[in-house]
């Protein structure tokens, strides 16, 4: 989806279809694969193991005594759309939907956060990227217990950016808002992917049985 509206909306319907029934995620997970968001797992090496993550609390609750299968598939689903939304993430765009929502005010302020801490989040993807190559070129190990000695200066690095941000707002004389003009590209097939979304939602708080009865 090219507009951010439609995929946010998407996002927010999907994922409370898939927390209210495990119906509501099978839809939502054809309506993610129909999407495109195949793909997305497939650039993301991240997406498998989040979801590795999930089967292993998912295999507890399960010993536990809980529905830990009905958790894996709702969690998974909604781990999916999750990455889907964000790598067609763009810069700026958080910014369109939120002065588009709420003016040049609030909406501007609102929107500058999400704008840096989108970039913040891939700088330090960037930066981990970075470290890996470095240990690899070092012959040490690049797992978690070699990352482990580098995650101290990662935080202390970013932390200073922010910093660094701060004091560069307030230099240039940043108060409260700001002036932007959203602009929002037009596709039909965003149209038709929200459409979509609402029906799924409809197919999670609805039965299957009740939703053939008033198609016929």
């Amino acid at each position: 989806m090219q507009d951010v509206r439609f995929r946010v909306f998407s996002t927010l319907l999907l994922s409370v279809a898939t927390f209210v029934s495990i119906p509501g995620a099978v839809a939502a997970l054809i309506w993610w694969l129909m999407a495109g968001g195949i793909s997305t797992v497939k650039t993301s090496r991240y997406a498998l193991i989040f979801i590795g993550i999930v089967g292993l609390v998912s295999l507890l609750v399960e010993i536990s005594g809980g529905d830990g299968l009905s958790y894996f598939i709702r969690m998974s689903v909604i781990l999916l759309i999750a990455f889907w939304a964000f790598a067609h993430q763009s810069p700026g765009e958080f910014m369109d939907l939120t002065v588009w929502a709420a003016g040049n005010k609030r909406g501007f302020e609102l929107g500058l956060v999400a704008e840096v801490t989108l970039q913040a989040i891939n700088s330090i993807r960037d930066d981990i990227d970075r470290i890996k190559v470095a240990l690899t070129l070092k012959d040490r190990r690049s797992g978690i217990r070699g990352l482990l000695p580098a995650a101290f200066v990662l935080i202390i690095t970013h932390l200073s950016r922010a910093e660094d941000q701060a004091d560069l707002l307030v230099v240039r004389g940043y108060r409260n808002g700001g002036s932007w003009c959203p602009a929002f590209p037009k596709n039909t097939r965003d149209i038709a992917g929200g459409i979509g979304a609402i029906l799924v939602l409809l197919v999670a708080f609805i039965p299957i049985r009740d939703i053939f009865i008033l198609l016929l």
